[in-house]
């Protein structure tokens, strides 16, 4: 049997014949997985997911379109095309200790009006479809958040994020190297 990783913390997941959705029993996020359990293709999506959470969104992208080429129904592909465009990575909230959605690119148009969302509601389950719209909804506000910033903001040519603080309060080295390359600028 295929050995699906999660898609959040990479955790092997617990998949039984005709899941399309589980929990993982290693960071608790309810997710969608693949509806093939061909062993090939397993291990294409556990190394699309791996690049993703790597923030390596075009090389995973990339594969996540050669499933689609293989599997025109599979509505994982087209999720995890749709992931990689918006550059979605899964953080863990401090507060919640849940999984959350977090952008590294922002697109004009809505997740909910991109095509390979549409063909992921499409060959999805309704428990799928279910989680998509879901996690689609908070990345349309994701977005739209960033937009709204962006909007009120005097024109820039670079914008520099960073982790102002970890988990202890202490400031990150990213953020002494972001204070260095503001001031260089």
């Amino acid at each position: 049997m295929s050995i699906f990783k999660c898609k959040m913390c990479g955790g092997a997941l617990e998949v039984s014949e005709g899941m399309t959705v589980c929990e993982c029993e290693f960071c608790g996020t309810t997710q969608t997985i693949p509806k093939t359990r061909d062993d090939v293709a397993a291990n294409l999506f556990n190394r699309a997911n791996n690049l993703r959470n790597k923030c390596e969104f075009d090389k995973a992208q990339e594969i996540y379109e050669k499933i689609v080429n293989s599997d025109p129904n599979e509505a994982e592909a087209y999720w995890g095309i749709v992931l990689c465009k918006y550059g979605i990575e899964y953080v863990e909230d401090p507060s919640t200790f849940k999984k959350v959605p977090t952008c590294h690119r922002t697109q004009l148009e809505s997740v909910q009006s991109d095509v390979d969302y549409q063909s992921a509601l499409e060959h999805a389950d309704s428990i799928q479809r279910d989680i998509y719209e879901k996690e689609a909804a908070e990345i349309d506000r994701l977005q739209k958040d960033i937009l709204a910033i962006v909007r009120n903001e005097k024109p820039f040519d670079v914008f520099i994020c960073y982790k102002e603080t970890d988990d202890s309060g202490k400031r990150t080295q990213d953020s002494v190297i972001a204070n260095d390359i503001y001031h260089q600028l």
